[in-house]
């Protein structure tokens, strides 16, 4: 029974060894790589954009900082671990752009929104000692958790999707950790030299927002339906031909003198 299921095993491995990703597959493989690198400017971005909305009712002071800071780590902290747990649960492409979609959605609404919260939070707190951090802290919660989180899920997501076999599980990680940290430097520059000096901090959420849905819409028209499988006759071919080569190694094995 033992030996069964060890050839059976190595018969599946041998056809994902023989049976490359087609054409389509590499451009989806390279599409989540530009997904990642999208979502990792997105988040730098926002925080970023996060810091100036904030400013005009609650200062630049540390304590302001220290709630943008800390929470959107604590944000993107928690989508790591959601995006791994639906990526095991749900492993399908149409999920993940879903949920980036969402992620652009909210926050173009982070504008609209942003202002009645703000000033409910700024005259809520104004008779505590430290009301601006009490303010600040609030305001990052209702105005940048939902957002944030679903872009923390989108690394770990991507990886899930990517991931053919477990010998190439660490080198997939990486690749897709780097691009999502060359995104959030993109992130981090453009906003501050380019986009808030010019446009202004709510053209700035709004731009990157638009580069996020765009890119979400794309997946979700073009690249739904995650990795492509074997047709079963494709399958069946190539499980037969490992079953006959394994079949071949034993007998080639068992014919040798002692």
């Amino acid at each position: 029974m033992s030996s069964t299921a060890e050839s059976d095993s190595r018969a599946t491995t041998m056809v994902e060894k023989a049976a490359p990703p087609g054409n389509g597959q590499r451009v989806h493989d390279w599409f989540l790589i530009l997904l990642v690198f999208v979502s990792g400017a997105v988040s730098l971005a926002v925080e970023l954009s996060a810091s100036r909305l904030l400013a005009p009712y609650f200062g630049t002071s540390l304590f302001v900082w220290a709630n943008v800071i800390g929470l959107i780590l604590l944000y993107l902290t928690v989508g790591y671990y959601v995006g791994g747990r639906i990526a095991d649960r749900y492993p399908r492409s149409s999920v993940l752009y879903g949920m980036t979609a969402a992620a652009a959605l909210l926050i173009a609404a982070i504008p609209a929104c942003s202002r009645p919260i703000l000033q409910w939070a700024l005259t809520s707190f104004s008779s505590y000692s430290i009301g601006v951090f009490y303010g600040s802290l609030l305001s990052v919660i209702l105005l940048f958790a939902l957002p944030t989180i679903l872009l923390g899920c989108v690394s770990p997501f991507a990886i899930r999707l990517r991931i053919e076999q477990v010998g190439t599980s660490g080198r997939i990680a990486g690749v897709l950790y780097a691009i999502s940290t060359a995104g959030s430097i993109v992130g981090t520059f453009l906003p501050v030299l380019v986009l808030i000096p010019t446009y202004g901090t709510y053209a700035t959420f709004l731009i990157f927002a638009g580069l996020l849905l765009v890119v979400s819409l794309i997946g979700l028209l073009f690249f739904v339906g995650g990795k492509p499988s074997l047709p079963k006759s494709n399958k069946r071919f190539f499980l037969a031909a490992a079953d006959s080569r394994l079949v071949a190694d034993r007998n080639a094995r068992n014919a040798r003198p002692y």
